[in-house]
């Protein structure tokens, strides 16, 4: 019976050393967390400050464009055009390249900036060809004005991109991306039921020889709900630089135009279910495609035993504030800068210098 209290507070003694493991790993969980938290801010900011700087960028350079058509206008043969011109466009490339690279690491950089860049590009080097060329010398100022302008277009999509940016939660601007795909697939899926309704009072009229005006302004109302879809995707394609909400953008246009003109039968329903399929597909693809800093990952449970105390005794005295450092098998799951924080942590604990 003298062992009883000896057993039991050995028990209490290994009970009140899991408690702190358990205590001390919830404070690591929250020290990987905050430390996740300021990456995320930190990209965030690089995203942004990046869009700002290609912002201020075109609209410089837009100013120096309306600078040149302007001295065109009054002097179409100034020989310095030519070389100002050129040095201009050199400075559209090197921006254009800049926010290309920006945007395959975030999609806060839209297709549509993107899109307006390229135009740019496009304008600016048609404005120093008509400048390096004496038959279109006359044309350059034009030129150069409509290249100022397309400089301007691009300057409005990044103020657009900054907006949208300052309300993303993440740097990489996915996890919109993928809410947006998930909310109009269920639109879609309740068009579908509606269609489906559709189709079975036209299957009953015609059975009973029936035409009603009705069912095609049912059918018309329904294009519009489909139009509407095919607007939002649209949207969203500015942002999914794989280009598939672009292309379910472009199927459901077509579906509303089918509806417009009052086809309703089931090789339509068949598209509009393929639809609804093929958006549940690419959101799937953008959720395992996701390489985020908010994703989160999924926990396992294990067995009962705690892989962290020390092995082969009791935790008892000094022993008890010993801990097992975690071996990189355990840890793999984790970025290697994660694994660091862990390690270091359980270091600390044991009074190790990291």
């Amino acid at each position: 019976q003298g062992g009883k209290p000896q057993q039991g507070g050995q028990q209490g003694a290994e009970g009140g050393a899991q408690q702190q493991v358990a205590d001390m790993l919830q404070k690591a969980a929250e020290a990987l967390a905050e430390g996740r938290k300021a990456q995320v801010d930190q990209w965030k900011n690089e995203v942004t400050g990046e869009i700002d700087r290609s912002l201020q960028e075109m609209l410089q350079l837009a100013r120096q464009q309306d600078d040149l058509a302007n001295r065109a206008r009054r002097n179409p043969n100034d020989p310095t055009l030519r070389s100002e011109q050129g040095a201009l466009q050199q400075g559209v490339d090197k921006a254009a390249q800049r926010l290309a690279d920006e945007a395959k690491r975030s999609a806060l950089v839209s297709q549509g900036s993107q899109r307006a860049m390229s135009d740019a590009q496009q304008r600016v080097q048609q404005a120093a060809r008509d400048a390096a060329d004496p038959r279109t010398m006359t044309q350059a100022a034009n030129s150069m004005s409509d290249a100022a302008s397309a400089l301007r277009q691009v300057g409005s999509a990044l103020a657009r991109d900054r907006e949208r940016a300052n309300n993303s939660q993440s740097a990489s601007g996915l996890p919109e991306l993928l809410a947006q795909l998930q909310q109009l697939a269920q639109q879609q899926g309740g068009l579908n039921g509606q269609m489906q309704g559709l189709l079975q009072m036209a299957q009953q009229q015609a059975r009973q020889g029936q035409q009603s005006g009705e069912m095609r302004d049912q059918a018309r109302e329904l294009s519009r709900s489909q139009r509407e879809v095919a607007r939002q995707l649209a949207e969203v394609g500015d942002a999914d630089q794989s280009g598939r909400a672009a292309e379910l953008a472009r199927e459901a246009r077509q579906l509303a135009q089918a509806l417009e003109q009052g086809a309703v039968d089931p090789a339509v329903l068949e598209r509009q279910q393929r639809l609804f399929r093929r958006m549940l597909d690419a959101g799937k693809t953008l959720e395992n495609d996701k390489q985020d800093e908010s994703a989160k990952r999924e926990s396992k449970p294990g067995d009962q035993s705690n892989p962290f105390l020390p092995p082969n005794g009791t935790a008892a005295g000094r022993a008890a504030l010993k801990f097992r450092v975690p071996e990189w098998n355990e840890l793999r799951a984790l970025s290697a800068e994660e694994r660091r924080l862990v390690i270091d942590y359980f270091r600390r604990l044991n009074g190790e210098k990291p």
